[in-house]
């Protein structure tokens, strides 16, 4: 084997030209949504010299928070409306990621041909440190947040955000240049992107969801290559070779295209890293080998293998050598919310499988186990299809039960290959799931489904799911468990 000697890496070069952003102090900046996003886009935007008006069709009680966050800053806003008049001397709109391209203002600012672009759009343009960032139908949070790991294992200076944890918005200004911003980007944020250009960027896989949103898989694609569509030579994009859609979409674009790494479970990929005997092995072209300690990865499951392979990936594509990658791979634990382990009662393992949003994600959760399986199933449907899971939950299941506002689509779906019951609320669901399970049995929270029918976010359903556990298990006197 050649020399353990890394190969020279491009540098991320500089904006060009034309690519400049608009002029940011003295600038009227209207921002639509006060979540998470919206309000770090006001602040950091108020901060550098915009005169910002934030508009939210929430209620005030729902948004006392951010209220409180503006009015400390001086920033101007409206609560349970939106009034189109506020669009009047505006330069720009941003948009939060929940707003719908139907939403009345951000049409009329369309109609009125006012740019509107996304909170990571408007944190790029005040940010020096070079992005990397992630995107796919699945595991783009523990992707993100194991990539994070490497940085910090390896003691590179690094900030995680964007769809996970803090936004972009956050952090960017305050980013030191030789930092990097390791970003979770979903297909809402790529939207309404103009010059957003990761200098790694990955693109995991593409299944159907948020079809109620985007309409069909044709568009749903076309955004995730957004990703991709302003990188230049400078930079990299780590793809599955495994994907079949990710293998048929032309891969050109008008920028001249970037270096393309691989990521596989099935193949060596050359330049990039695969799964092999257990083990991530590398070939960057002029090295290689095997990462160390890979055949000791902590979380479960073939998928979460083709997780740490592209984290792998863009930080050998991002100039870090394998023994560096080593320590911050091998620390990672996995993320709250994705098969994640909650408690063993009376010899039944309760896993919290929260993040699981589309049908995808619950046939990767499914084979992730050996044992049998009750699945809670259920929220609100995101116009995906599951049928493809019926044999195999009929295969693996003790129970299927089916909670939430797509309980009648699942029970249509699915109830007639396996034992299932229907339990609208998500308690008596729980209930249910708990009732039936036996020893050596696994109690799986996957829901296939968004949360937003029964709890604010995924994160919610999922700390509840974890609060009914552990009442269950004090019920059987186990206060530790």
């Amino acid at each position: 084997m050649k020399a353990m000697t890394q190969p020279k890496q491009s540098k991320p070069s500089p904006r060009e030209d034309d690519d400049m952003p608009p002029p940011i102090a003295g600038a009227e900046v209207v921002v639509i949504g006060m979540a998470r996003s919206g309000l770090a886009a006001a602040l950091m935007l108020a901060g550098r010299g915009a005169q910002v008006f934030v508009s939210d069709s929430g209620t005030e009680e729902s948004l006392k928070s951010p209220v409180e966050s503006l009015r400390a800053r001086g920033i101007r806003y409206e609560i349970g409306r939106h009034t189109l008049d506020c669009l009047d001397h505006a330069d720009f709109v941003i948009a939060s990621p929940g707003v719908k391209a139907d939403n009345p203002i951000i049409a009329a600012a369309l109609q009125r041909e006012l740019p509107v672009y996304s909170e990571i759009e408007a944190a790029f343009w005040l940010s020096s440190a070079p992005v990397l960032a992630v995107t796919g139908a699945n595991g783009k949070t523990t992707t993100t947040a194991w990539l994070s790991a490497i940085y910090r294992g390896a003691g590179k200076a690094a900030e995680v955000g964007g769809n996970i944890g803090r936004a972009y918005a956050d952090f960017a200004t305050a980013i030191p240049p030789n930092a990097r911003a390791i970003l979770e980007v979903s297909s809402f944020q790529l939207e309404r992107i103009d010059t957003f250009r990761p200098h790694v960027a990955a693109i995991l896989n593409i299944t159907p969801d948020h079809l109620d949103r985007h309409g069909n898989m044709a568009e749903y694609t076309r955004l995730k290559f957004r990703l991709l569509e302003n990188q230049t030579s400078a930079d990299h994009a780590v793809l599955n070779a495994d994907d079949d859609i990710i293998g048929r979409w032309n891969l050109d674009h008008p920028r001249g295209g970037s270096h393309k790494w691989w990521f596989s479970s099935a193949q060596p990929v050359a330049p990039g890293v695969w799964v092999e005997d257990g083990l991530l092995k590398f070939d960057t072209g002029a090295v290689r080998g095997t990462i160390p300690g890979s055949d000791r990865l902590r979380p479960p499951g073939l998928h979460n293998q083709m997780n740490a392979a592209a984290a792998v990936a863009m930080a050998l594509a991002d100039g870090l050598s394998p023994a560096e990658i080593e320590p911050g791979l091998m620390g990672f634990a996995g993320c709250e919310h994705r098969l994640e382990t909650v408690a063993d009662v009376d010899g039944v393992t309760y896993v919290n499988d929260s993040k699981a949003t589309n049908p995808d994600s619950v046939a990767k959760a499914i084979a992730a186990f050996s044992r049998p399986l009750v699945v809670i199933m259920g929220g609100l449907d995101k116009g995906t299809d599951f049928g493809f899971l019926a044999e195999e939950l009929s295969r693996r299941s003790r129970l299927l039960v089916f909670t939430g506002a797509a309980a009648a689509k699942l029970e249509f779906q699915l109830g007639g290959r396996a034992p299932h019951r229907t339990i609208p609320d998500f308690a008596g669901a729980f209930a249910a799931a708990s009732t039936a399970a036996r020893p050596g049995d696994v109690v799986l929270l996957s829901p296939g489904c968004a949360s937003f029918d029964q709890f604010d976010n995924f994160e919610h359903r999922g700390r509840v799911f974890k609060d009914l556990v552990t009442n269950l298990a004090r019920s059987r006197g186990k206060p530790g468990a």
